[in-house]
């Protein structure tokens, strides 16, 4: 971790002006009340198709909530507006590469917790953060991702070792149906059902599977014995291409008990 003296020596970036790195850029939120020497956790969140890490800055539920577990909200830009994910349309920059380089980043700039780092993302945001989970999922303490999965191809297997997920969907989304769609007669959204059936086997969850509800028809199927002591949750709610209302408190707390129950080691 590099010294006070070096993080105060880079240049400043924050929530309006980008972080450059080779390859891309950021955004950045230091929570309100941070001490500014304790190390901070990292929320990692890849936005929706069409949108800007700026994007991310200017959503209150998401910052709010951010702020409120002492997180540093890190917010990537993709390339024209864009995820390059697997099977999607975009093919401009290894983006696991490049999540890679944005943490490594943000380590020179700020004091980080390198046993809490989340990943979420919204959309096509959310499916960048799938990927993450799948092909280098073993550096973060845990994923959180909105209205998106894997695309087409559904990867076979996941190189990266057990993670730890909630993921949340709405029953109605149009753009990124639970059963996935086909964009401009080429490029197939998964099926987010069968891609956390996939991620299931991986982590070689055993039951009991446990149910929970909230309000606005909220389900959440949670599997809390899968390898390593990760934990998985899939919760679905009667709305479209969104997060419920009140999503990310839900899910921090959700993320925090995992860590909490996790065996030492």
């Amino acid at each position: 971790m590099p010294s006070t003296a070096a993080q105060s020596a880079t240049p400043i970036c924050g929530p309006r002006d980008a972080c450059i790195l080779d390859g891309g850029s950021y955004h950045a939120r230091v929570p309100a009340n941070w001490d500014g020497e304790s190390p901070l956790p990292v929320l990692t969140y890849f936005h929706g198709y069409g949108q800007t890490g700026r994007s991310v800055m200017a959503m209150k539920a998401l910052t709010k909530a951010a702020n409120d577990v002492g997180a540093l909200i890190i917010a990537p830009n993709g390339i024209d507006k864009a995820w390059s994910v697997r099977g999607a349309p975009p093919n401009k920059r290894d983006e696991i590469a490049f999540a890679t380089a944005v943490i490594e980043d943000v380590a020179r700039r700020w004091p980080i917790d390198q046993s809490r780092l989340w990943v979420s993302g919204f959309s096509l945001g959310a499916s960048m953060a799938w990927d993450i989970a799948c092909l280098a999922g073993d550096r973060y303490a845990g994923f959180l991702p909105v209205s998106g999965s894997f695309w087409r191809p559904h990867p076979e297997a996941c190189p990266a070792g057990p993670v730890t997920m909630i993921h949340v969907h709405g029953r109605g989304d149009k753009v990124m149906p639970l059963e996935g769609r086909t964009i401009r007669g080429q490029w197939r959204q998964g099926d987010v059902l069968e891609s956390f059936e996939l991620l299931r086997g991986h982590n070689h969850c055993k039951l009991p599977e446990i149910e929970s509800t909230g309000s606005n028809g909220l389900l959440c199927k949670e599997w809390n014995d899968c390898d390593g002591g990760s934990r998985l949750a899939l919760c679905l709610y009667d709305g479209g291409h969104a997060a419920p209302k009140d999503w990310y408190p839900r899910a921090f707390d959700w993320l925090n008990d995992a860590a909490k129950a996790k065996p030492a080691g």
